[in-house]
């Protein structure tokens, strides 16, 4: 049978939304409602226009009742959209933060389960951003940005809607304005490079984080002797990485976000040329002049949202990154419980044509460490391994607690497997001194 290809991207967000399916359509539901209600005032507004220019020659006709029941309906329908919004986002909030905690304990639960030689080769400053900056971002997807897509998408459909119901010329010309400058930050946000430089720009922040905890902890030493950020050179050395990461993004992103930024403000400049061109062939036409007027005061009203729907696109680059990270730790194979645990008789280690490689999955890497060892340390004994650097003592000592389980071979410990003792007896019986203590570079 072939295996499920796992979901990327904006997929495998709403797959981990979708754990709490019920409140999310609730919270989609009410943020729907919310923007229809909060278009309400612009009905208003154009209702109370036509009524105006229709009565511009004589003010006296106009009917005042008729106004002010137009803006009763308006402050009616902002303030439901506003409780409907309320509404809404308790409901994206409840359902997040049930998410979160469940992620969070299985993530915790996980790398718990992982071999130690991979903690030992992942910074603590990795890890915590992933446990609390990548799957905090996952709450600002589940508890902002779908009630926010929801309530953005119905009211630029709906206003669109209302536009072509009024003159389809003029709203194809705002529409072009729209698309034209969503086009450029489409472009923009488009290709390998960015991909790239997004990877990069969280690499270098999981190293920041990792050097920042090194230098809190080291922060005695440095006030002792009187040193500077520059003499932690690593700390300092993160800290110009991410300088310049930072500004190679904004030298990528600026220009697209530029011409986003003018053609979105432009749009009454789309509208007027149409419009006059229209009016030009029926001056007397007052019902026109109504919708003309109500294209150039609410016409640039719709750029609003589009802000809006073009940013939460932006984090979902950043959040989609963030959860990839995640499911990295996840994709980490846990070390294998025995089925039937075993004690061991005695301490004596055998190496039995023991055979491993050290693999890096992200760069598609092997390095072969270890072939064919096979030797025994007798309890009671001082056994040293000799050898130069790079040459596999470390290996050896990390494979006996099972840091990383071996390709080839058996470890024994008293006669027994070493992947036949349980963990806790297991690291009751090895203790270890690390070689490398990180403090300064």
């Amino acid at each position: 049978m072939e295996k499920e290809k796992k979901k990327t991207g904006v997929s495998r967000l709403f797959e981990i939304a979708g754990q709490k399916k019920g409140l999310l359509v609730l919270s989609g539901v009410l943020s729907a409602a919310s923007a229809c209600c909060m278009l309400i005032p612009f009905l208003s507004v154009y209702q109370i226009l036509k009524e105006l220019l229709e009565h511009a020659g004589d003010l006296q006709l106009v009917d005042r009742a008729w106004m002010i029941r137009w803006g009763w309906i308006a402050l009616a329908g902002v303030g439901s959209g506003l409780v409907l919004l309320y509404a809404s986002l308790m409901s994206s909030h409840v359902a997040a933060f049930r998410i979160l905690y469940g992620l969070r304990i299985r993530l915790a639960g996980h790398i718990g389960k992982l071999p130690l030689g991979y903690l030992n080769n992942t910074s603590t400053g990795a890890i915590k951003k992933t446990m609390e900056e990548n799957i905090e971002k996952i709450e600002t997807f589940i508890a902002h940005t779908i009630p926010d897509l929801v309530n953005v998408g119905t009211t630029v459909v709906v206003m669109f809607v209302l536009f072509f119901s009024l003159n389809g010329w003029m709203a194809a010309a705002c529409l072009l304005a729209i698309l034209i400058g969503m086009g450029s930050q489409v472009t923009m946000m488009m290709g390998s490079v960015r991909n790239d430089l997004l990877r990069q720009y969280f690499d270098i922040q999981e190293q920041l984080s990792a050097s920042a905890v090194q230098y809190v902890r080291g922060m005695p030493v440095i006030k002792i002797f009187g040193q500077s950020v520059h003499s932690f050179r690593q700390f300092y050395k993160e800290i110009e990485g991410y300088k310049d990461c930072a500004l190679k993004m904004c030298d990528l992103y600026s220009p697209g976000m530029i011409a986003f930024t003018v053609l979105l403000n432009l749009v009454v400049t789309f509208i007027l040329p149409v419009g006059l061109l229209i009016l030009s062939g029926d001056p007397a036409n007052l019902a026109f002049a109504v919708v003309y007027l109500f294209f150039i005061i609410l016409g640039p009203g719709v750029t609003s949202p589009v802000y809006k729907l073009t940013f939460m696109a932006q984090n979902l680059q950043t959040i989609d990154e963030g959860v990839n990270r995640i499911d990295r730790i996840f994709s980490e194979d846990p070390v294998p419980a025995p089925v039937i645990p075993c004690l061991p008789d005695g301490y004596d280690i055998t190496f039995e044509g023991v055979s491993f490689a050290y693999e890096n999955r992200q760069q598609a890497t092997r390095t072969q460490a270890l072939t064919d060892i096979s030797f025994t340390a007798k309890a009671g004994e001082i056994t040293a391994l000799v050898g130069p650097s790079g040459s596999g003592k470390s290996t050896v000592a990390n494979l006996i607690p099972r840091f990383w389980d071996i390709s080839e071979g058996t470890i024994r410990i008293g006669g027994v497997d070493v992947k036949s003792i349980e963990e806790k007896r297991l690291m009751e019986m090895v203790s270890f001194v690390f070689q490398q203590s990180f403090l300064f570079f």
